[in-house]
């Protein structure tokens, strides 16, 4: 299946309706063709057995035969009509298996963000694409922003550092640590270069 960026334009869609459209992509490239549908699924299964399991970072449990069918039925219908008339040019493919959607915080509730996991590569990297939108720009050289990982809801582990231009701005990272135990991200103003984090702009 092609990348989600290939097929689908998200000028103009919100950062949280372009992190829905690309979970249910992935959610498609994850459980490939569905399989035939058994005499016993013929009719509409209760609500029960259709429950579906939401996000944290990884899915605990798997979907039923059914809901699983029945979601990819619907995706494909959705992101189809969409692409169709929402084509783009190539961009440098990212596998994405994983997105999170950022909101403002303290000083800049009008930004949105977007964190974009791709898979784990065999040294135990995780390659992550950052798009953060209506960030103030920095005043001065020695300002920044900061990516973390959280654990009980503060930022523990440093993902990178970055800076912003025009209404938006996408960086990539590369962090090595394990995603055990965390519980999102945010992303801190640094004044001066200070090391410790700084107020929160953005949060999952």
């Amino acid at each position: 299946m092609s990348d989600f960026r290939d097929i689908v334009d998200t000028e103009g869609l919100s950062l949280d309706e372009t992190a829905r459209l690309e979970r249910v992509h992935e959610l498609l490239v994850q459980a490939g063709p569905p399989p035939d549908l058994p005499p016993s699924l013929e009719h509409t299964p209760q609500t029960a057995d259709a429950e579906i399991v939401q996000f944290p970072l990884l899915p605990k449990r798997r979907w039923g035969v059914a809901a699983l069918v029945a979601a990819a039925v619907a995706a494909v219908a959705f992101i189809g009509g969409y692409g169709f008339g929402h084509s783009k040019g190539d961009q440098t493919a990212f596998p994405v298996t994983h997105v999170v959607a950022m909101h403002g915080s303290g000083s800049a509730e009008s930004a949105q963000g977007v964190v974009r996991l791709s898979g784990r590569d065999s040294a135990g990297n995780w390659p992550m694409e950052v798009e953060v939108n209506n960030l103030p720009e920095q005043a001065n050289r020695s300002d920044n922003y900061e990516l973390w990982l959280t654990h009980d809801h503060k930022p523990v582990e440093l993902c990178g550092t970055f800076r912003v231009s025009g209404d938006k701005t996408t960086i990539r990272f590369t962090v090595p640590y394990a995603l055990d135990g965390v519980d999102g991200w945010v992303v801190t103003a640094q004044k001066d270069g200070a090391r410790e984090p700084g107020p929160v702009v953005l949060t999952t």
